[in-house]
């Protein structure tokens, strides 16, 4: 069976990436919701092998309140909840262990943008944006090191 493989990078800012059975990449922002984010990853995974990359993010961010921090982690666990429901292998890496072999700017900006441009090199047949972008990165990072 082909091997579907599935990068995530969480939150509603996020997206999720995945390169096909062909060797095919694609990206959209992340679905809005719990329910959504399901079905789409369920329609992925149809008659295929599938495994997934999340990166693994701490539940609070400097500067998000106490209840965004809840929600965040929430939405985090979901999924988590959701790969496992639909019996998605997963692993996580830090955006640290990611981002490293990029060498990009520690200004979160320029970081952003960094990685947005160099994805939009590395796939100039997809239109990246800086939702996408990350997922795409953390796919290319997977891939280089999995082979």
């Amino acid at each position: 069976m082909s091997i579907l493989t599935i990068s995530i990078d969480p939150g509603a800012s996020g997206s999720i990436a995945w390169q096909d059975t062909d060797g095919r990449v694609y990206a959209d922002p992340m679905p809005p919701n719990m329910t959504e984010i399901y079905d789409y990853l369920k329609n992925l995974i149809v008659h295929v092998d599938p495994r997934a990359i999340v990166e693994a993010v701490g539940a609070y961010m400097t500067g998000n309140s106490g209840p965004a921090a809840a929600k965040f982690a929430r939405h985090c666990g979901h999924i988590d909840a959701i790969l496992y429901a639909l019996k998605i292998p997963s692993e996580t890496v830090s955006p640290q262990k990611w981002q490293k072999p990029m060498n990009l700017p520690k200004d979160k900006q320029e970081r952003k943008n960094a990685i947005k441009e160099a994805m939009q090199r590395r796939f100039p047949d997809l239109k990246v944006t800086l939702k996408t972008a990350d997922a795409l990165a953390i796919l290319c990072w997977y891939l280089n090191q999995h082979g």
